[in-house]
């Protein structure tokens, strides 16, 4: 072994080793119990940051502990390049945007770019460790993936589930798409509350004053005494003068603003539901792209608008006053964008008559942390819309669609031509309806997250194979962020329900959040992301997955460069234990040491095993680390210590504690730092025949396909001796140190007194340097039974 460890060397070297040896290939014909794991496609729209390799790094442990219990692991990697971020990257290298484009070349252009980007991806997650299948890759805009997710529409089509139907849609006006309920995120803005006065006695408050025009109707609490009278009246409104009536409704606040609210079509989903409950006219007077396409605001944008509404109801003295106030809005969470409604035809998903089914099958999977089911329960009881699936893009996955051009009658495809793009292909036969030849395809294509929830069909290959479906679904584990509970979580729900009748995992893991040194989520458009690449160069890949798992399951942690010193450090002390072995462990006694300080080790290894295997197998890898960790350190600054007095001496009773034990701690860290953990298992024990004779069932090519360490079996009076005499050995190191003497300084005599019967004393003899150690009377309190009188 080198002197140091090395780990642009060593991680290099082993990334091919791991690469060449197909270690974590699947083998769909392994008669072995297997683990399956419905990995996150990660969004392909730009640089990976700390963010992402904090929660990918946290699955990953699972996948390399769940390998070393014995399991075939299934752990595919995807890419998610279908969506609106993958778009915009495009749209931003190139110059240019997609609707400036011919669509065939535009989606050219992204096939032909986003492999670069594809690339970039996997080079970094190999250097990062993650032991995935890398020949189960997919991406969600292959044909292979295009395939399923037309096939999952058009399936839903049959069930009647699928509809077209104009309606009020949020949307984006940056984005120039719109977007569904989950999508959303909430921000606070400051903003105005203007006080407008309508008619004598009807003051109404509204941070929206640009839509004044749209007003349909106003309403009042009927329980709000100061107000009920109003109920029945009708109104004109100032300004813009189209007359309205005053509606009772008990989703007024009474106690907000003046407790009149005016209903716009659109302007917050209140308004649509009273739009919807009573029947109201539909007034639209924001576009697509955000601008006002009526009255003497036309052509303005939403913030013009604004202003000039203001500047008028000032002047004809309407304007009561304003007050600032900080507003909750929606925007979208890809942009940070205010959401409008417009109304738009779209296609949806009807699941809402399926809420009580979800929140069941929610039930039915086991949830780690327990806790984040709640996030989930939630959203499923308010949903109040059924799912909006299209979305006003060039790249994604095309609707299976066509129209006829004569009488508009809806084409669908035929599942066995599928995947189908209705720019090139055509739908065979004629129109059933009218008889025309003459189709148009469908322009918008389909929300990334139809896709995304397809992910465990996905990986099973539903309905091109059946080699998978059986072996992996449902799938073991689903490891994702708890932000993305109701984006991905429960459309994977409503999917797997829908198409197989089944929940689509058994478990579900939700990590936290990396954030960035001050505690802030990381986001470009906030300048904090952390590329892990300089990590990486200057302490290597293991560190940073070490910082990973500084934090339990569902908790946020921010980025610590010290987490990665930390880890050097720990990698370097095992590396020093390492070279001591190889240097001094040469030879094996056939025989097992009855040694107490040996029993005594053995017996915190055993702990040590039990712990860490409970916690992994409850996905508390933190926890398991800890365990690990705590008797890494207590093996290495004290039995170590104990015992060189025996290795020096040529005892070679000590070897095979010592080799089993350290090798406890190098498979149980493996997971966490495989890298390191991999060359010292090759260097240190597979090239030691000392090793490989005291131990001949350990001959696993790589430490990551081998077992998991096993419990050994420890005498239960032994192990009490052994205890024993640790307590003493270090309360005489304590004296040292408290009596300013070198650890090993030479001590005259020790007198032991003990109720116990503490067999052979030879261990505290020779690893604190006594010279002489008798029996009898002693004053100084060890433990509860046991005293001593130390001479210098």
């Amino acid at each position: 072994m080198e002197p140091k460890y090395d780990s642009k060397i060593v991680e290099e070297k082993i990334m091919r080793f791991w690469e060449e040896n197909a270690f974590f290939a699947f083998s769909p014909d392994s008669k072995k119990e297997v683990y399956s794991i419905d990995t996150p496609p990660p969004t392909v729209s730009g640089d990976i940051h700390m963010g992402h390799v904090f929660s990918y790094s946290q699955a990953e442990f699972v996948a390399r502990y769940k390998r070393m219990k014995g399991f075939e692991v299934f752990y595919p990697f995807g890419l998610d390049n279908n969506g609106l971020p993958t778009e915009l990257l495009i749209e931003k290298k190139i110059g240019k945007r997609a609707e400036s484009m011919e669509r065939e070349r535009f989606t050219e252009i992204v096939r032909s770019e986003i492999e670069i980007y594809n690339k970039k991806y996997v080079e970094l997650w190999k250097r990062l460790g993650l032991s995935v299948d890398w020949s189960l890759t997919y991406q969600t805009i292959s044909s292979d993936v295009q395939k399923i997710s037309q096939k999952s529409f058009l399936e839903l089509n049959r069930m009647g589930r699928v509809y077209k139907k104009e309606a009020p849609v949020l949307y984006c006006p940056k984005c120039k798409t719109t977007v569904s309920q989950m999508e959303l995120a909430d921000k606070t803005l400051p903003s105005k509350m203007v006080f407008v006065k309508f008619d004598e006695g009807i003051v109404i408050a509204t941070t929206r004053p640009e839509l004044i025009p749209a007003c349909v109707a106003i309403f009042v609490n009927p329980e709000d005494g100061k107000n009920k009278e109003l109920i029945g009246r009708s109104v004109k409104v100032p300004i813009f003068g189209q007359e309205v009536k005053i509606i009772g409704d008990s989703r007024v606040d009474p106690n907000k603003g003046s407790g009149i609210v005016m209903c716009s079509t659109f302007g917050d989903q209140t308004d649509i539901e009273w739009y919807k409950a009573y029947g109201l006219d539909l007034k639209i007077i924001i576009s697509p792209v955000g601008k006002i396409t009526e009255s003497s605001l036309k052509g303005l944008g939403i913030k013009e608008a604004r202003e000039k509404v203001v500047g008028e109801l000032r002047e004809k003295e309407l304007l009561l006053r304003e007050e600032k106030i900080e507003h909750s809005v929606n925007t979208h969470e890809r942009c940070d964008t205010e959401i409008e409604f417009i109304v738009k035809n779209q296609w949806y998903i009807h699941y809402l008559d399926l809420k009580d089914k979800f929140l069941e099958l929610g039930s039915e999977i086991r949830w780690y942390p327990q806790h984040m089911k709640v996030r989930f329960d939630n959203w499923v009881s308010g949903l109040q819309w059924d799912w909006g699936i299209s979305r006003q893009r060039y790249f994604g996955v095309y609707f299976p669609v066509w129209y006829c051009r004569k009488c508009n009658e809806v084409r669908f495809a035929d599942e066995k031509a599928l995947p189908v793009n209705p720019f090139v292909d055509k739908p065979a036969g004629r129109c059933e309806k009218c008889g025309s030849s003459d189709f148009e395809p469908e322009s918008d294509v389909m929300d990334t997250w139809a896709t995304s929830s397809l992910t465990p069909l996905i990986n099973a290959r539903w309905g091109l194979d059946g080699r998978y479906m059986d072996k992996i679904y449902p799938m073991s584990l689903r490891p994702q962020a708890h932000d993305i509970i109701s984006f991905w979580a429960f459309t994977t729900v409503v999917k797997s329900y829908l198409h197989t009748n089944s929940i689509p995992w058994k478990d579900i893991i939700i990590s936290g959040h990396g954030l960035d040194p001050k505690g802030e989520a990381m986001h470009k458009h906030l300048g904090n992301v952390i590329k892990p690449e300089g990590f990486i160069d200057k302490y290597g890949a293991d560190p940073i997955r070490y910082w990973a798992s500084s934090a339990s399951l569902g908790e946020d942690s921010s980025f610590q460069e010290k987490e990665l010193i930390a880890c050097s450090k720990l990698i370097n002390k095992m590396w020093n234990v390492a070279r001591f072995m190889e240097m001094n462990c040469k030879s094996i006694s056939k025989k097992s040491s009855e040694n107490p300080v040996d029993r005594w080790i053995l017996g915190r290894m055993n702990e040590a095993v039990s712990i860490a295997t409970k916690r992994f197998d409850e996905y508390n890898y933190h926890g398991a680390k800890q365990a690990v960790e705590e008797f890494f350190w207590e093996f290495a600054n004290d039995y170590l210590e104990f015992i060189k007095y025996r290795i020096y001496s040529g005892d070679e009773s000590a070897y095979r504690p010592f080799m089993k034990s350290f090798l406890s701690v190098v498979k149980m860290l493996a997971p966490f730092i495989p890298f390191a953990m991999e060359e010292i298992y090759q260097t240190a024990f597979l090239s030691n025949n000392a090793f490989l004779e005291a131990f001949p069932e350990e001959r696993s090519k790589s430490i990551h396909v081998s077992i998991w360490p096993s419990i050994e079996k420890v005498d239960a009076a032994q192990l009490e001796i052994g205890e024993s005499i640790v307590s003493i050995i270090k309360f005489i190191r304590k004296w040292k140190h408290d009596n300013k003497m070198a650890l090993n300084a030479e001590l005259a005599s020790v007198t032991i007194d003990s109720e116990f019967d503490l067999g052979e004393l030879r261990d505290i003899e020779g690893s604190m340097k006594i010279k002489k150690i008798e029996r009898g009377k002693a004053s100084l309190e060890v433990s509860n039974g046991i005293q001593i009188d130390i001479t210098k």
